[in-house]
Parts: structure tokens; sequence; C-alpha cells
């Protein structure tokens, strides 16, 4: 029974290979490739293909293209006649690898020469539906090995069985692909409500600032009206000191010409008094002279 087992396993890699899951690139997977090249047919070769479309996915989702697969899956696809999705292979390997593009031609003139000037590409997720559409022929040893494994049981209930896993692996995948889901939104809520309370802070502190603005312009405009009204009043005391220190000037002026009056009238009364005493002293005098020039004349008279 082991031995059976492990036939129909071997059975089952080489025909079978398309439903096998990759989790890296193809050389964390080489079955397909060495049942390929241990003996080329075009079933092995469709498996070959399917490998390569899974794992240039799965590096794709990653970020990380691999130079040469792009090229590896271009020449299976042009071997299984797929010549215009092989040319558009092609030049996925010089977009992402120009470095390339010398060898990638000598590919397009050698596997699809009639597209060899398309430089059409497509680096987007690879459909593995439109892989099943290929038609392969079989050998008459793979056609036999296909009948077999469909009439044994055991087989039938290892596909049964794979396809178990592969819905529970489905179902595995979506639960955990909702949870990622889940835990994204919670993630997104978290950080929704995180800019929520943010802005409400920061209308908060805006508000505090405005009114923090609106108390100290409130108390510059006080002090402003505060230091216009002392300004005011020292103002008034000036003027009021002014119009005291001008009255005292006027009164002291007024004084000083009243003092400067009275003393020129003195002055005034002293040079009358004295031009007085003067004329008098003169008339004394031309009377006195008039006298003795009289007698004088009187004396020449009598001389006579």
């Amino acid at each position: 029974m082991s031995k059976k087992r492990n036939l129909l396993l071997s059975l089952a890699a080489a025909l079978l290979m398309a439903s096998c899951y990759n989790e890296g690139i193809l050389v964390n997977n080489p079955a397909p490739l060495m049942y390929y090249q241990h003996r080329p047919t075009e079933v092995r070769l469709l498996a070959l293909t399917k490998t390569y479309a899974e794992a240039i996915n799965h590096n794709l989702k990653d970020g990380v293209i691999h130079p040469g697969q792009y090229a590896d899956y271009g020449v299976a696809l042009a071997k299984l006649g797929c010549l215009q999705q092989a040319n558009v292979m092609f030049n996925n390997e010089k977009t992402f690898f120009p470095n390339s593009s010398k060898y990638v031609d000598f590919l397009k003139r050698t596997f699809t020469p009639n597209q060899a000037g398309d430089n059409h590409f497509d680096t987007t997720q690879i459909d593995l539906k439109t892989l099943d559409t290929i038609k392969v022929q079989y050998t008459p040893e793979e056609l036999a090995q296909q009948q077999q494994l469909e009439a044994d049981p055991e087989y039938q209930k290892m596909l049964k069985q794979q396809q178990l896993e592969e819905k529970e692996a489905k179902a595995l995948a979506a639960k955990k692909a909702k949870q990622e889901r889940a835990k994204a939104k919670e993630a997104e809520r978290k950080a929704l409500a995180k800019e929520k309370e943010k802005a409400k802070r920061e209308k908060a502190e805006a508000k505090k600032a405005e009114q923090k603005a609106k108390e100290e312009a409130k108390k510059a405009a006080e002090k402003e009206r505060a230091e216009a009204k002392k300004a005011e009043q020292k103002a008034k005391d000036e003027a009021k000191k002014a119009e005291i220190a001008a009255k005292r000037a006027a009164e002291k002026a007024a004084a000083e010409a009243k003092k400067a009056e009275e003393k020129a009238q003195k002055e005034a009364a002293k040079a009358a008094e004295k031009a007085q005493k003067e004329a008098e002293k003169a008339a004394r005098k031309a009377e006195k002279e008039a006298k003795k020039a009289a007698k004088d004349q009187a004396s020449d008279t009598q001389d006579e």
C-alpha cells in the first residue's frame, strides 16, 4: 500500500503540478522544472508555466522581482504557442531589467519573431485562469497514467482531501484577510479618533490662545488708556504750572516796571531839581555879572 501511495503521489506531482501552492520564487519549488527537464512534455511544460506565473505573482506582491523570471515564463509560453503573451513577458523583463535588453531581443527574435517590434508590456498580476485555456497534448503514457489515477479510489480520495485542504486554506486566508481588514478598520478608527482628539485639543488650545490674546489686548488697551489719562493729567499739571509761572512772571514784570517807573520819576525829579538849582545859580551869576557890568559902565562914565 505504501509503494502504491508513493507511486500515486509521484504521478500526481507529475500531472497535477498546476495546483501546487508556491510560497516563494521558483527556486523554492524546483519539482516542476526538474520534471520538465527530465522528460519534456506539453503537460509538464504547462505545469512549469503555471508555477512560473504563481512565483511572479507572489514576488509582485512582495515587491521583489527576480532577474530572468519574466524571460523564462515568456519562453515557456512561447513553447506552448502563446506568442503574444510571451512577447509581453519578454517586454516586462526589459522593463524591469533594461540591461537584459540585448539578450531578451534575441529571445524575441527566436521565439516571437512576428511580435519582435511590439514593445507592449503589462506588469500587473498574471491571471492564472487564462493558463487553464491552453490546450496541451498528452503522451500515451501520460494519458494512461491519468486514466489510471482517475480510476483509483485512493487517488480520488487524495484529490478530495487536497480540495478540502485548499478550501480550508482559502477559508483560513479569507478569515485572515477579514481579520486584517477588521484590524485595519480598527486602526483607521483609532487614527480617526486620535485625529479628532488632536483637532479637538488644537481647537481648545486655539480658543485658549484667542482668549489669552483678547485678555492681553484688553490689558494693553487699559494700560494705554491709563497712560493716556496719566499723560493728560500731567499735561494739565504742566499747563497749570506754566500758567502760574506766567502769572508770576507777569506780576514780577509789572512790579519791576512800576519800580523802574518810580525810579525814573525820582531821577527825573532829581534832574529837574538840579536843573532848577543850576538855572537859579546861573541867573544869580548872570545878575551879578550884569550888576558888575553896570557898575563898571557907571565908573567909566564918571571917569570921563
